[in-house]
């Protein structure tokens, strides 16, 4: 690999890497994924939007607004970059002609692979559907969250297994290196000793959006005493947009509502979360690994591979009627053995930042930095006022 730095430049840069943003969910996962990198004036991150989701929208102006450079499709050469990392095993990754570390975007591999009409039979972002091209392996590394993800690959793309390299999920780490810093996040709420109730969505028919859309707002008005926030997964404000949401969303925020932006906030809304009412996306699988009381508004089983860790929630976790939501809230539980449902779905938090910067150092040709990987913190998030 050539040196990066030229005539202009004022760190000697020896590599660049990309960041392939698909959707506003890869977005949000790469600042997981580059907080390996901090710190590090050896390395120089660039990203690029790789085109043909229904859920772009908007994602060169989140890259703009956040002060990231970005390149155009088809200066993602190696002339320009040296490895890509995608949240996503879908798209042109094919087109690239450097190293590519696919990784999820969520927590792990759990979800069916969504078509037109439906789900596929076969697992989303580990499928020979994504991973091929022409029969060839496309990314030179599959990141995976868990050692039991390791068959599910072998089974779904074998071609493929021998790429994979278990990382841990580095979202999960953070949120874990969060926990002793609650208070911070809650004083930022603005809670002042109230209880925090966080209803999350994932995006589809069968999300707790879809089937409950007014779930937060009767929250608000039959939990007085409580501050509810909602956490709407980024496909559905990429969908319906930011002032749709807010149209949706008008009254319980002048209630007291907070909506929690798609690009931050969520992480520490869920580390300062009392109880969590969720469905089956991924923050559902972080709310139990963290031990918060949880209840299910919906949960859409025929979108989930069987025997994984967000399918065991199904029959684990109490379903929310639409009747005395406040008795339910309050009796609401962690999931029984919350620490071995984390074991089964994540690496230990500072195994997962250390064998992620291992991955992509390794990709890189460059040594590691000699000071330790740690997982970093969330970011407090402050809501706006109405």
């Amino acid at each position: 690999m050539g040196e990066r730095a030229d005539r202009w430049s004022t760190i000697p840069v020896r590599r660049r890497v990309l960041g392939v943003v698909r959707t506003l969910t890869a977005l949000d996962r790469l600042h997981d994924v580059f907080a390996v990198l901090a710190d590090d004036f050896r390395v120089e991150t660039r990203f690029a939007v790789a085109a043909g989701s229904e859920f772009e929208a908007d994602l060169q102006g989140h890259l703009d607004a956040a002060r990231m450079r970005s390149l155009p499709w088809r200066d993602a050469t190696k002339d320009h970059v040296d490895l890509a990392i995608s949240p996503s095993s879908n798209g042109a990754l094919h087109e690239l002609d450097v190293p590519v570390l696919t990784l999820p975007h969520g927590a792990g591999y759990h979800k069916l692979r969504p078509t037109d009409s439906g789900v596929a039979n076969d697992i989303s972002g580990l499928s020979a559907e994504q991973l091929l091209h022409d029969g060839r392996v496309v990314p030179s590394v599959l990141a995976l969250s868990h050692r039991n993800q390791l068959e599910l690959l072998r089974s779904s793309c074998p071609d493929a297994a021998e790429r994979a390299v278990v990382v841990g999920d580095p979202c999960f780490a953070r949120l874990r290196a969060s926990l002793p810093m609650r208070e911070q996040y809650r004083a930022e709420f603005g809670l002042d000793g109230r209880r925090l109730v966080v209803v999350s969505s994932t995006w589809g028919g069968g999300s707790l959006f879809a089937e409950w859309p007014e779930l937060a707002s009767s929250l608000v008005d039959e939990l007085p005493d409580s501050r509810v926030a909602l956490v709407l997964h980024p496909n559905v404000w990429s969908k319906h947009s930011a002032w749709q949401v807010g149209q949706w969303t008008r009254r319980a925020r002048r209630s007291g509502l907070v909506v929690v932006p798609p690009h931050r906030g969520w992480r520490a809304a869920l580390v300062a979360a009392d109880t969590v009412v969720a469905d089956h996306g991924s923050l559902a699988l972080y709310a139990a690994a963290l031990g918060k009381p949880l209840l299910l508004g919906a949960f859409a089983e025929p979108e989930l591979a069987p025997g994984t860790p967000i399918a065991h929630l199904g029959t684990h976790v109490p379903r929310l009627r639409p009747v005395n939501l406040m008795s339910q809230v309050d009796g609401a539980l962690p999931v029984p053995d919350h620490e071995s449902l984390a074991a089964r779905a994540f690496l230990r938090p500072a195994e997962a930042v250390a064998r992620l910067r291992e991955a992509v150092y390794a990709q890189l040709d460059l040594s590691p930095p000699a000071f330790p990987a740690v997982p970093e913190p969330v970011s407090p998030f402050t809501p706006s006022p109405i």
